[in-house]
């Protein structure tokens, strides 16, 4: 029983004695970075010397492949705080990199707006004179150029005030022609003064007659050129009115049908060029001071996309129902991918503050209650505390902890800050 018990003894023994001796191989090839293996040659090699050799040989070959890679595709973190990232590695965790310098750190204000068409891209084509639509020779959705013909009346109004024209036309000249006469006879003496006065006074009324009627034809539609193409029109044809669009653009809104009557002043068509849209934003009473016209707008839509627009107008007054300003900003949409109705997403740059020294925001992370970036090195990275002061969505001002041109990382910093709290947490652990 004795030798039993004595037996147990020496076990327990030797099997705390080899756990010991593997702690401690670890332990030692963390502090040197050597690696789990080069732990594991140690711990089962007879020959130190031997063993040490193959660790440090490995390990040379792994940290020029991987950068002291610490055996799981993980970057190596010393106790001053820097990771050590290969090249290869970085570019797989997708860490972006930038040089610190200057940068735009201007206020922004954030709202939120709605796409309306460009006032000056709408038009709304109405009847100028009942009648019935004849043809319609355009249909909704349809592109169109500035003068297409639309759709065509046929109307007894208008009818009636071309045969006008022309009657006013032919009595405006016969009127003319005797006052040529009556005047070169009254010059002759052999007519007397009056036949000349009533002569100039029929004419003078002929003509004033005659503009009546032009006007009355330019009211109703008819251009210059239609108007002076009268008289070579067929009597048939004088009931017929072209709409013509007055834009370029899409018909967006179509109400005209064939062989209906419709009366004056009836919209017909709506055209709308949709190449440039309007964002309205509603900016309120506190922000407005800082909103002027000219000023840089960011556009971001509910799908993702964005583009760059231009403020055009800021409302002097507020609107009492909601307490904010309208503001209007162009946008270029020559695509026409912003449609009216959208809901978007508006950031105005209220100035134009530049900083000496700034980081895109997502430099910045968080750690043990400071603001710091990841200053790149030759082997990695190390955190660097940073003094940051004025700042807006994306850019960020460093007052110190940094130099011009020092490259940070950008993109995926927060990949480094978990790898920095990682080796920190595992350092206070083995200490």
């Amino acid at each position: 029983m004795k030798m039993k018990t004595t037996t147990m003894i020496g076990v327990s023994a030797l099997a705390l004695l080899a756990a010991g001796l593997g702690y401690w191989a670890h332990d030692l090839a963390h502090d040197h970075g050597a690696g789990p293996r080069a732990g594991a040659a140690h711990a089962e090699g007879e020959d130190h010397e031997h063993g040490a050799g193959e660790a440090d040989d490995h390990g040379t070959e792994e940290g020029a492949e991987a950068g002291a890679d610490d055996g799981h595709g993980h970057g190596h973190e010393d106790g001053d705080g820097a990771i050590h990232l290969s090249a290869a590695q970085i570019a797989r965790a997708g860490i972006q990199i930038v040089a610190a310098g200057s940068g735009d750190v201007s206020r922004e204000i954030q709202v939120t707006g709605t796409i309306v068409p460009d006032a000056d891209g709408m038009a709304d084509v109405a009847t100028r004179v009942a009648g019935v639509v004849a043809s319609v020779d355009r249909q909704l959705g349809d592109r169109v150029a500035a003068g297409d013909v639309l759709a065509v009346l046929d109307s007894r109004d208008l009818a009636e005030a071309k045969a006008d024209y022309l009657a006013a036309r032919r009595e405006e000249a016969l009127a003319s022609t005797t006052l040529k006469r009556e005047e070169d006879l009254w010059r002759r003496k052999i007519s007397a003064e009056q036949d000349y006065l009533d002569a100039r006074t029929a004419a003078e009324t002929g003509r004033i007659r005659l503009d009546a009627a032009r006007q009355r034809l330019a009211s109703l539609g008819l251009s210059a050129t239609a108007i002076e193409a009268l008289p070579g029109e067929g009597r048939q044809s004088l009931g017929r009115l072209e709409i013509r669009s007055p834009i370029a653009g899409r018909i967006i809104a179509r109400t005209a049908v064939r062989g209906e009557l419709v009366a004056a002043d009836r919209t017909v068509f709506t055209i709308a060029d949709l190449s440039v849209v309007w964002v309205d934003l509603p900016v309120y009473a506190q922000d407005l001071p800082l909103v002027r016209e000219g000023q840089a707008v960011t556009v971001q839509g509910t799908d993702g996309r964005s583009a760059q627009g231009r403020v055009i107008f800021a409302g002097p007054t507020l609107d009492p129902q909601t307490g904010a300003a309208r503001v209007v900003a162009r946008l270029e949409n020559a695509d026409g991918t912003w449609r009216p109705g959208d809901f978007a997403a508006g950031t105005i740059a209220t100035g134009d503050a530049v900083a000496a020294l700034a980081v895109p925001a997502t430099a910045l992370q968080t750690m043990n209650g400071q603001t710091v970036v990841f200053a790149r090195t030759d082997g990695g990275f190390v955190p660097r505390a940073v003094a940051v002061g004025r700042r807006n969505a994306s850019m960020v001002e460093v007052l110190s902890g940094l130099v011009p041109g020092e490259p940070v990382a950008s993109g995926n910093s927060f990949l480094l800050k978990a790898e920095a709290s990682k080796g920190a947490a595992e350092h206070s652990h083995t200490h």
